[in-house]
């Protein structure tokens, strides 16, 4: 166990004197005062300034235990705070931090209709969100080409959005169907984690994200 240094030992002495801390606390001051001479001779003295008669020095008395039940209070409320900021944290990680779904063929179908509008079929349990692209001219093997990117999300909690949009009955029936925005325009549909600010801030380019991108349809 690490030791714990005599400063820390020394400030909790009145909180132990008084017996109001946690019997953690009080193994851990009691096996520091074994060890310890110095501390055992400031505990002596601090238990005999704590501890005068009442009838001589209960003025002082009351003001050593105001001003530790003042910082007990300040702890307490720094203690609730720290852990309400530590689990909103925990909370928006699980349930609004979204990574990419990695990609794989039985994962996803993309395909014309016969209204002449592209889908996506997405064969997961779930998903949080879809991110997709309006068809943005690029050259691929010498040819333009007007390239559409796409991606699927998931939190670490189970994301409940194919639940919510198809019930059960019909959950084994019909896949989940995303339609991308300007189909007619769309010449190949490319599946690759993006981020706009860092094209946005330069970071990163679109030639770029196509490189590393897989071709999951074209015309």
């Amino acid at each position: 166990m690490k030791e714990i240094k005599c400063t820390i030992i020394q400030d909790v002495l009145p909180l132990y004197i008084d017996e109001v801390v946690s019997q953690d606390t009080k193994d851990m001051v009691d096996q520091h005062l074994q060890q310890c001479e110095k501390c055992q001779k400031e505990y002596e003295t601090m238990k005999r300034k704590l501890y005068i008669p009442a009838e001589n020095k209960a003025p002082i008395i009351k003001k050593i235990n105001k001003k530790w039940r003042k910082k007990k209070v300040i702890i307490s409320f720094a203690s609730i705070f720290a852990t309400a900021i530590i689990l909103l944290g925990a909370f928006a990680y699980t349930f609004y931090y979204e990574r990419v779904i990695p990609y794989s063929k039985n994962l996803i179908k993309i395909e014309m209709q016969n209204d002449n509008q592209l889908v996506s079929h997405y064969y997961g349990k779930s998903y949080a969100s879809v991110s997709e692209t309006h068809p943005m001219p690029l050259e691929i093997d010498g040819e333009k080409k007007n390239v559409s990117f796409i991606s699927y999300k998931e939190t670490i909690a189970d994301s409940p959005s194919r639940n919510l949009i198809n019930n059960e009955k019909n959950l084994n029936e019909q896949d989940y169907i995303w339609k991308f925005s300007e189909s007619e325009k769309i010449d190949a549909v490319y599946y690759v984690d993006y981020d706009v600010e860092k094209i946005a801030a330069g970071k990163d380019s679109w030639d770029s994200i196509l490189k590393r991108a897989v071709l999951i349809w074209e015309k």
